[in-house]
């Protein structure tokens, strides 16, 4: 049993039968308009841009940098945090406060660290001046005996006696000029007391005296005791 037709099915049926040739004929639809120029350059439907500008937080960053640079660095870091919380931006100023902050605490570090390590050594020069002013102040109430071959050790021709009496006053001032030589003179001094005092007792004991073979043995020890250059360096 066939189905009642609707309304729209017969105007179908009613247009074929008028006019056959519509049932080939496709539909068209309009084209649309074409936009006006002053359409396409509109541009009032998008959204207005905020223009970039530069806090006063960032200004003081900036400045910072260059004065104080750790603290400016600090400064640059909240005011860019809170202008991109604020305008989701960073500006020109607050990158190069960043950047010039950055770069002089490197250097400020740098140079303090350098500073420190000079300052040190000064320190320690110093302490050392300090320390062997009591033997320059000793060796300048004679002060060409360093000049002198062994120091001053006698080679006068004279009885055993007296030149035993000579070799005792010049252990005495060298074995006084150890005990007032800081470390770093002690070896030097120490060393020529000691053989002085060695001399002294092979002569005490043999009661002969070998001249040149003591003033050979203590010019070994005084040529190699440094302090001709160490009052060089610390008495001056």
């Amino acid at each position: 049993m066939d189905e009642p037709e609707t309304g729209e099915l017969q105007r179908d049926r009613s247009a074929l039968e008028t006019d056959p040739s519509s049932a080939l004929s496709p539909v068209v639809s309009p084209a649309p308009p074409r936009p006006t120029a002053r359409q396409v350059f509109d541009f009032s439907d998008r959204p207005v841009r905020e223009k970039k500008r530069t806090s006063v937080l960032e200004w003081i960053g900036l400045v910072l940098a260059v004065i104080a640079p750790p603290l400016g660095l600090l400064v640059t870091i909240v005011a860019r945090i809170v202008t991109r919380y604020r305008h989701h931006w960073t500006t020109t100023v607050a990158k190069a406060a960043t950047v010039i902050s950055i770069v002089l605490t490197v250097l400020l570090g740098a140079g303090t660290v350098v500073y420190s390590i000079v300052a040190q050594k000064d320190a320690e020069a110093a302490q050392v001046v300090a320390a062997a002013q009591p033997l320059c102040d000793a060796l300048a109430e004679t002060p060409d005996v360093l000049t002198l071959e062994a120091y001053g050790w006698p080679t006068e021709i004279a009885p055993i006696a007296d030149t035993l009496a000579a070799m005792k006053v010049y252990q005495a001032r060298w074995q006084q000029l150890a005990d007032l030589a800081p470390a770093s003179a002690k070896a030097g001094t120490a060393a020529i007391a000691d053989q002085a005092a060695i001399l002294v007792t092979a002569v005490e004991s043999t009661q002969a005296i070998d001249r040149s073979g003591n003033l050979a043995t203590m010019k070994s020890v005084t040529d190699v005791s440094g302090l001709p250059q160490y009052v060089a360096t610390y008495c001056s």
